[in-house]
């Protein structure tokens, strides 16, 4: 009997994790949930925010690019999952049964702080991009200052540091940097912390930066309140403190949504929600359950003063995509071969006219090495990175040979090995 797998999440984590089980396993029927009717390129989310994208420029139309893969897609949202039942339930009420189940929602966005979701401009969507982008040149026709970072618990800081160096490429294109400050505030311990104990150089690297191109920046920070021309924050030493801004743009928290959590306590992880993985990011109680990118929980790296979590990039999620795949695909064929992902990750930051670009492997210490580089080839880099992925997702292939030989050759890095045994924390 043909084995049905159901994947919630139509982003890079479900996609990937789609396309390779097609890729592996022409037999298995797959059904992908979404309740966006497109696939958005989050990595470039802080270029629309600034107007370098066009939303048509970054997102792909999921239905005909599933159907020429070979996989059923329901654009509608999933409300509510039985794992013990092997069903999942949609917005229309819609039944759908599964033998495997891959959860890939992304996160649930948690504006924590005071006035912080009406008031925050945000880049964790492709519409909350283009509302920024609106924010953005209001400041413009009327300058001022400018906060930017992430509030206690976030985990991704990458986006945070990036949209700061946006913001301060356009301005001094626009001839307006000298009537604007830029501050970045950020629960961090230090710069270029990134909620990994830092990558390599990256703690000199960012403090040169922002020295460079005059950013301020205060660490340790707990945000508590985000109203319409200043940032409340309080430091360690519990002193509160305020920062004029005319535009702010800082970083949410992320939780598992509410899809997740109706699943129950021995799936969604009673510190965020999120999905409860091992090593091979299968869930422990329900073998034929897995848990795919940001919704994925993964342990902070280390404690900090304030707290922060533990960033998945881009190639974090494929790897974890391509371990879920190989992983049921064994088991349906009664095979005993495990895998889990390397979790290794090339990481770009784009300053508008230069970028900076960390290897690290893998991403979660104790690692074995780690590379950085920064320059203007790395902002081209980054570009035609974001058109070759798009092409993939046109395609249907989101890890094709071509590339598996190259990252393993020339970067030496592999996306998944074998695991000897899965138990455990992805760290």
């Amino acid at each position: 009997m043909t084995k049905h797998v159901v994947v919630i999440g139509g982003g890079i984590g479900g996609l990937a994790t789609a396309y390779n089980l097609k890729k592996i396993s022409k037999d298995i029927r797959i059904t992908l949930i979404s309740d966006r009717p497109y696939f958005g390129f989050t990595p470039a989310y802080p270029h629309l925010a600034m107007g370098w994208r066009r939303f048509e420029d970054i997102t792909v139309p999921l239905g005909p690019v599933l159907s020429r893969a070979g996989v059923e897609f329901i654009n509608e949202r999933a409300e509510r999952i039985d794992p013990d039942l092997c069903k999942v339930w949609t917005s229309s009420g819609r039944e759908i049964g599964y033998d495997y189940l891959v959860i890939a929602t992304g996160p649930k966005l948690v504006f924590e702080a005071e006035g912080m979701e009406e008031n925050s401009a945000s880049i964790c969507t492709a519409e909350h991009a283009a509302a920024t982008r609106d924010r953005f040149e209001a400041l413009c026709r009327d300058p001022g200052p400018v906060v930017v970072g992430a509030i206690p618990g976030v985990s991704c800081f990458g986006p945070a540091y990036e949209f700061a160096l946006m913001v301060h490429h356009e301005l001094v294109k626009r001839g307006l940097r000298r009537r604007v400050s830029i501050t970045y505030v950020t629960s961090e311990p230090y710069l270029g912390h990134l909620g990994l104990g830092g990558i390599g150089t990256s703690r000199r690297l960012m403090e040169d930066l922002f020295a460079e191109k005059d950013i301020r920046y205060v660490t340790n920070v707990k945000v508590k309140a985000v109203e319409r021309e200043r940032v409340v924050y309080e430091d360690l030493e519990g002193n509160t403190r305020d920062l004029p801004s005319k535009f702010t743009m800082l970083m949410p928290k992320f939780a598992g949504p509410e899809v997740v959590l109706s699943a129950g306590s021995k799936v969604a992880h009673p510190k965020n929600g999120m999905v409860i993985v091992n090593k091979c990011f299968q869930n422990p109680s329900y073998g034929n359950v897995y848990g795919v990118g940001v919704v994925a929980f993964i342990p902070p790296v280390d404690q900090t003063p304030v707290p922060t979590g533990t960033p998945k990039t881009g190639q974090m999620i494929e790897g974890m995509a391509r371990a879920a795949a190989f992983n049921i695909v064994a088991d349906i064929k009664g095979l005993k071969e495990r895998y889990a992902p390397t979790l290794a990750a090339l990481c770009i930051a784009d300053m508008g006219d230069e970028g900076i670009g960390f290897l690290a492997n893998p991403v979660i210490p104790p690692r074995i090495w780690v590379k950085s580089r920064k320059g203007r080839w790395v902002h081209w880099a980054k570009t035609a990175f974001e058109r070759y992925f798009l092409w993939k997702v046109k395609r249907g292939n989101i890890y094709p040979s071509f590339e598996e030989f190259l990252v393993e050759k020339i970067l030496r890095m592999k996306a998944v090995e074998p695991c000897d045994s899965c138990e455990g924390s992805p760290t």
